[in-house]
């Protein structure tokens, strides 16, 4: 779907009024934006959320519904059932987009990608992959299941509205032909919408180069973003239509955004050839795994960090403390509570190879304060960590064409 980032995870997801994106998500930017989410569970093991703006569709849908669609179609109605109606109708249609972008996020994960999360917001929804499609066809599989599962779930509601009438059948006729309408929009072959995405995989496949690929798809969505802006400003001055505004606004976003996948392109392929191991900082200071917390924290007390991997008597690590985890604990209990008892442990902290690519694992570093290090493991035992730091210094170099590399020591 449509997304205001460009810069770490892949991502895909529908919209009624935007379509689907494979972006970057830069970590301190995506941390800010998730802090305005909450969550509604895990299907399949998938993170779900959805940002406070689903709220906003949900009232305009349900008063569109209620207001307009049931009240025009079925006059005489008790305001009660247009209004319950509605509200049932705008939440079934959020599931619906949180369908198309399961499917994406499921097909990905088929295909041997890592699904970070899935996420609903004011334009549709997105589903952030921590990797990239290896190959054209990958891509393509990843890219069509969205817009197949909102064609799929419109026909099903069509069909189901011919058994029903009133209330229930005008609007699963309307949850009918708006799925079918998101998904024929979605198609459109212009970056960030899925369309985009089958554009790319089928350029990427046919030349079997892939910038060349991202470059065609992004080009193709600024200059339909650009004639859907235009066609939606005249559509306004023609009739009035508050959809006419809706849909210039869509169409510039749009644009913006696949401008800003030309402009990271670059950066991208160059992250792309970044390898933990070259950005990471070696022989980090550690916190002592069979420390009590208190003996810790008298030490921690003279150290310049807040964060610290975890390790044991070896130097085999455990995990990734930071002093506010520490401060959770209970004064009376900190002489006897050891570190390692307190610290999170992997997969709550990232723990990757010093070949591993950056590419990776970026959309991970940064996501959870007081978690952020990625530990970087060789053979059993730590050589180094990435923060987020060494992460934004990374994008920052990355962006001004230059690589980054761990400085001299």
């Amino acid at each position: 779907m449509l997304r205001p980032d460009v810069g770490g995870a892949g991502v895909f997801g529908p919209s009624l009024w935007g379509g689907a994106a494979l972006a970057r998500a830069r970590p301190r930017e995506d941390g800010r934006k998730m802090n305005a989410t909450f969550p509604l569970g895990r299907p399949a093991g998938i993170r779900v959320g959805a940002h406070w703006s689903v709220l906003l569709t949900m009232a305009l849908l349900a008063w569109f519904l209620a207001r307009s669609l049931l009240a025009e179609a079925l006059p005489g109605r008790s305001p009660l059932v247009y209004w319950a109606t509605g509200t049932v109708g705008a939440v079934v249609f959020l599931a619906s987009l949180l369908v198309h972008e399961l499917s994406h996020a499921l097909v990905a994960r088929h295909r041997g990608l890592a699904v970070d999360r899935v996420t609903l917001w004011l334009f549709g929804g997105s589903t952030e992959l921590t990797d990239d499609a290896p190959t054209p066809r990958t891509a393509f599989a990843v890219a069509i299941a969205g817009p197949a599962a909102s064609l799929l779930a419109g026909a099903g509601f069509l069909g189901t509205s011919l058994l029903l009438s009133g209330v229930a059948g005008v609007t699963l006729a309307w949850l009918g032909w708006t799925n079918l309408v998101l998904a024929a929009f979605n198609l459109l072959p212009g970056a960030p919408l899925d369309g985009g995405r089958v554009l790319q995989a089928l350029v990427w496949w046919r030349t079997g180069d892939k910038r060349r690929a991202q470059v065609a798809a992004a080009r193709s969505g600024r200059a339909l973003g650009l004639a859907l802006a235009a066609l939606g400003l005249a559509w306004l001055l023609w009739s009035g239509s508050f959809a006419g505004l809706w849909l210039a606004g869509v169409g510039w976003f749009m644009s913006l955004s696949a401008r800003a996948e030309l402009a990271v392109g670059p950066a991208r392929e160059l992250l792309g050839r970044i390898r933990l191991g070259e950005i990471m900082t070696p022989d980090p200071v550690t916190a002592p795994g069979w420390f009590t917390v208190q003996g810790f924290v008298d030490q921690a007390a003279s150290a310049p960090f807040r964060t610290y991997p975890v390790v044991t008597f070896d130097g085999r690590p455990v995990g990734v403390v930071s002093l506010g985890m520490l401060a959770r604990v209970p004064e009376q209990e900190r002489a006897t509570t050891r570190v390692e008892n307190v610290c999170a442990r992997p997969p709550a902290c990232l723990e990757a190879r010093p070949e591993t690519p950056l590419t990776a694992v970026l959309g991970r570093i940064g996501a959870r304060p007081g978690q952020d290090l990625a530990l970087v493991v060789s053979d059993g035992a730590l050589v180094g960590v990435v923060g987020p730091g060494d992460v934004a210094r990374t994008l920052e170099l990355a962006v001004l064409g230059a690589e980054a590399r761990r400085p001299a020591r």
